[in-house]
């Protein structure tokens, strides 16, 4: 039986870390629980069930309660950035913990509020699927999303929670648009969430671009990156992210917390 930290902090979290199968077994049914036991984070992510507003696992929400309390802490003003918003679920947790916990947080989020829709399935598609290595990978990891109108449904999102959208730092396009990237050439972040291209070669591009943003001392969390992860009871992510991360420790990043996928780095240098 694994007895998990009390009081309950990210840094009690990160000091009786493991990276053994029943540590991060038990660490993830722990924060699933906590999440369902805090009423803010199960009203939050019930709402998000309900209408279909995003992936990933209850017990993320317990995590991001304990970083960016901790984020708080350590930093005056922690600027916040998503890279991959899809329909909302994060930034509008974070937009919401911080009015209801009075945390100053500076939250911006890169996303093309666009789809990608997969071409129609045909024979033409099975056919290259086979032969096209690049179209074999946007399928395998999850990169075709339908075309729907994301922005009027993170803004009604974000309008449920009693929370205004335009109150967002929105950096509108891909992580790799050259415009974008000038517009943030001299960004700083404490604290970095990388949700977006699952292939290798773009989740390379996001770890390696914006890890170098983090500054020391903050944190970047890597999402469906688990693939090597010892545990049983979370599903893993995709191998091709996984790979990814090494662009991290050249960076100085160290991997000091695992919640199921998501995986926690803190910039040490």
């Amino acid at each position: 039986m694994i007895a998990l930290p009390q009081p309950e902090t990210l840094a009690s979290h990160v000091r009786s870390y493991v990276n053994t199968a029943e540590h991060n077994d038990a660490v993830f049914n722990h924060f699933t629980a906590r999440t369902w036991e805090h009423s803010i984070l199960a009203a939050h992510r019930r709402h998000v069930d309900e209408n279909k507003l995003g992936y990933g696992d209850p017990a993320f929400h317990d995590l991001w309660f304990l970083l960016l309390q901790a984020a708080a802490e350590k930093f005056p003003t922690p600027r916040c950035l998503e890279i991959g918003v899809f329909k909302g679920q994060v930034i509008s947790l974070w937009a919401l913990l911080a009015r209801e916990l009075n945390l100053p947080l500076e939250i911006h989020a890169i996303t093309p509020l666009a789809g990608n829709p997969p071409p129609p399935l045909s024979l033409w598609s099975r056919i290259r699927y086979r032969l096209d290595r690049g179209y074999r990978e946007q399928v395998k990891t999850g990169n075709f999303y339908a075309n729907e109108d994301y922005e009027a449904i993170v803004r009604a999102h974000f309008a449920h929670h009693g929370l205004s959208f335009d109150a967002i730092n929105l950096h509108r396009g891909y992580s790799t648009d050259p415009l974008l990237l000038e517009s943030l050439a001299t960004a700083r972040f404490e604290l970095v969430y990388v949700d977006g291209d699952h292939r290798e070669a773009g989740a390379r591009h996001d770890f390696a671009t914006f890890g170098a943003k983090v500054v020391p001392g903050g944190w970047l969390v890597a999402d469906d990156a688990a693939h090597d992860l010892p545990g049983s009871v979370f599903w893993k992510g995709y191998p091709e992210v996984t790979s990814a991360l090494s662009e991290l420790a050249p960076l100085g990043f160290v991997n000091v917390l695992n919640v199921g996928h998501n995986r926690v780095f803190q910039r040490i240098g």
